[in-house]
């Protein structure tokens, strides 16, 4: 049916490429709308000509519509998929877990294993009578009076790291990268108390095995030497794309947890691989069975200063990590009550050190981690051929014309032809300019107001559309059209248009799981005449949410990395997300975030006599925990509505574990304040780094 708005309401789609359908359709409305004046419907009425031509028009442009979705984002030539997150930009997320924190260090070159553990020490003590928070002093679990109680921080971690022996690393260095690497992850209210690489507890072996009929002796005692390595000091392997695909990994759990350089852990296999607090004799001949080509595990023991030893379980020292110790070790091999290891000793060392090198990560490229769709195929949907072009010679209105005997008359009503068509050729020609323009649509980097997009009925002279046009440069004419195109009945105002785009962004917000609409509610009255400045500014709010919409989703719970200089490059994913969520583009809008765990208590305030806190607002001010300063001079800030939208926006955005305090500064107390933290945040970032020894 027809709307009274003059559109097709409740239209199916299916019959749009079908010529014939289309012509009955057309037919059936001509015959509602004009049956009393037009009663000649057959195929030489020249009205029924112009509407097969249509027709026609109509069926091209449903055509181009049924293209595939890569195709008609590939017009224009940039890329295509630049607003649209892949797998491996949207599905990732900074460390959350200690798992994530795990697989993190495991990426940097050099780590053979690492393993991350809660720090459970007290690190302050609290005088509930008092209200005051003093340094850890005396034997721990001692107290001056029964008021006085431990205060075990939440939040603070421990790294213990095992180097590889396949790689020609120096342990600092690798203790320096994994340290750069965990705090560019952080997470908001979290911190590392130490980063270790640990030192290697040699692991020498007196064993005779008895092999059966095997092709070559030297690979298995390669592989001997491999079983032994590998159960006191296992690997956590990394695989491929395709291998965790084959495995039956859906997308998403694949790219659970931060992305890495060298491919992708399986969890269960990671979890499985513990670190040895002691070594066994019986898992190490159950290791040794397992290879294949090993019959028997004749004598397996332990080899101390003094020769063998008797003991069947060797502990492991804190702080230290087994290593297989196979120069000093002395591993036969037997077969039938003869040695058959003799002469190929050095062989096997080599041949295990080769499959140790062709085991070890190799970093993957970018591409080959990640799932991206097709490439698309730039078909130019923009394209329009004039219906004119189409009609019979005798018509003489297209490209061929008329003959150079046609009298004045007949000319006159070529152009009138012409100029009636040109009503429905124009809006064919936007109609194919709006589907040339889907990746416009869809782009958060496109700063045009425009939603509905036009494009003037193409001409190179042969069809003469200048002598029936109004004279006017050509880049006017096309403003004027686009004006009237986005809204034809103010086509002199950018409102219908920002409107309509706003829309469209809150579209591509849904998408995501967000919205703006609380924050466009305390912005009523935003759309004025000819489009309000505040309008124009919720629009760029929207884009620059959008834009920044995969690393805000990624670092989301994520602190800043206090190693760099602070600055809008430096920002944690929470403070970057209600930047743009609560559309602060200027400096004098900017609030400052401080996480309490960086305050605690640190060994060289022992030497501090009197209390570190007093009057403290809980017994553990440190944990968990962090604080807003916003100022609270800007015209926004003084709105109370506002500032309840602040207050509600941090609730939303803040993870569920972590508690948020909000504190609004005047402007002498705003420059005392960032003057101290910026004091502090220097004084900081150098004790750290001499800390961690970077």
């Amino acid at each position: 049916m027809i709307t009274a708005e003059g559109s097709v309401a409740g239209a199916p789609i299916a019959w749009a490429p079908d010529y014939a359908a289309l012509r009955e359709q057309g037919l059936a409305l001509v015959q509602r709308l004009a049956g009393r004046e037009w009663t000649d419907h057959n195929a030489h009425d020249p009205g029924i000509t112009i509407l097969e031509q249509l027709c026609y028009a109509l069926t091209d442009l449903a055509y181009r519509a049924g293209w595939d979705v890569p195709d008609l984002l590939a017009g224009g030539g940039g890329d295509p998929y630049a607003s649209l997150a892949t797998p491996a930009q949207a599905l990732p997320t900074s460390p959350v877990t200690l798992t994530d924190l795990r697989k993190l260090v495991l990426d940097v070159p050099g780590v053979k294993n690492a393993w991350i553990a809660v720090v459970d020490e007290a690190q302050a003590r609290f005088d509930a009578a008092d209200g005051e928070i003093s340094a850890m002093a005396g034997a721990p679990g001692a107290s001056a009076s029964p008021n006085v109680s431990e205060i075990h921080l939440r939040g603070l971690l421990r790294v213990q790291i095992e180097k590889s022996s396949l790689v020609d690393i120096d342990g600092g260095l690798i203790r320096r990268e994994a340290t750069r690497r965990l705090l560019r992850c952080r997470g908001l209210c979290q911190d590392f108390e130490s980063i270790q690489v640990l030192e290697d507890q040699p692991i020498r072996l007196a064993a005779t095995l008895e092999i059966g009929a095997v092709a070559d002796a030297t690979a298995l005692l390669a592989r001997v030497y491999q079983a032994i390595a590998s159960y006191l000091s296992p690997t956590v392997p990394f695989h491929s794309l395709a291998e965790m695909l084959a495995r039956g990994r859906r997308v998403d759990e694949i790219f659970e947890g931060p992305p890495l350089e060298h491919g992708f852990i399986d969890t269960e296999e990671m979890s499985a691989v513990e670190r040895r607090s002691s070594v066994r004799i019986s898992d190490l001949i159950r290791a040794l069975m397992a290879v294949h080509g090993i019959e028997a595990v004749k004598s397996l023991h332990f080899l101390g200063a003094g020769g063998p030893l008797r003991d069947w379980l060797l502990s492991v020292d804190e702080g230290r990590v087994p290593r297989f110790n196979l120069q000093d070790s002395d591993i036969r091999l037997e077969r039938r009550g003869l040695r058959v290891d003799q002469g190929i000793q050095a062989a096997a060392r080599r041949l295990y050190a080769e499959l140790g090198l062709a085991a070890s990560p190799a970093p993957i490229a970018a591409a080959e981690r990640d799932l991206r769709p097709r490439p698309g195929r730039d078909r130019d949907a923009a394209s329009y051929f004039p219906v004119q072009q189409q009609f019979p010679l005798a018509w003489g209105i297209g490209a061929a014309g008329l003959a150079d005997s046609a009298p004045p008359e007949r000319r006159a009503q070529a152009r009138q032809l012409k100029a009636y068509l040109m009503f429905f050729e124009q809006i064919l020609a936007n109609e194919f300019a709006q589907l040339g323009g889907v990746a416009r649509l869809f782009s958060v980097h496109d700063e045009t107001p425009d939603s509905y997009f036009s494009q003037p009925v193409p001409d190179s002279g042969a069809l003469g559309l200048e002598a029936i046009r109004r004279p006017r440069p050509a880049a006017e004419r096309a403003a004027l059209l686009q004006a009237i195109t986005e809204d034809p009945w103010q086509a002199r105002s950018a409102r219908a248009g920002l409107e309509r785009r706003d829309r469209f962004l809150d579209h591509l917000l849904a998408r995501h799981g967000e919205q703006f609409r609380d924050y466009a509610l305390l912005q009523a009255g935003a759309w004025g005449e000819d489009g309000d400045p505040l309008a124009e500014r919720m629009a760029r709010d929207k884009r620059a949410f959008l834009r920044d919409w995969p690393r805000i989703a990624r670092t989301r719970g994520s602190a800043f990395d206090y190693l760099q200089p602070a600055g809008d490059d430096n920002l944690g994913g929470l403070e970057l997300g209600l930047r743009r969520k609560l559309g602060i583009a200027t400096a004098e809008e900017r609030f400052h975030l401080v996480e309490h765990i960086l305050l605690r208590p640190l060994a060289g305030d022992l030497a501090q006599r009197g209390p570190l806190l007093r009057a403290a607002a809980s017994r553990d001010p440190y944990s968990l925990q962090f604080s807003l300063v916003f100022p609270d001079w800007p015209a926004r800030y003084q709105d109370a509505n506002f500032r309840q939208f602040v207050e509600q926006t941090v609730r939303e955005e803040t993870p569920a574990h972590l508690t948020a305090h909000l504190i609004w500064l005047d402007r002498p107390a705003m420059q005392a304040f960032e003057a101290a933290h910026a004091q502090w945040l220097a004084q900081w970032r150098s004790h750290r780094l001499a800390d961690l020894g970077l």
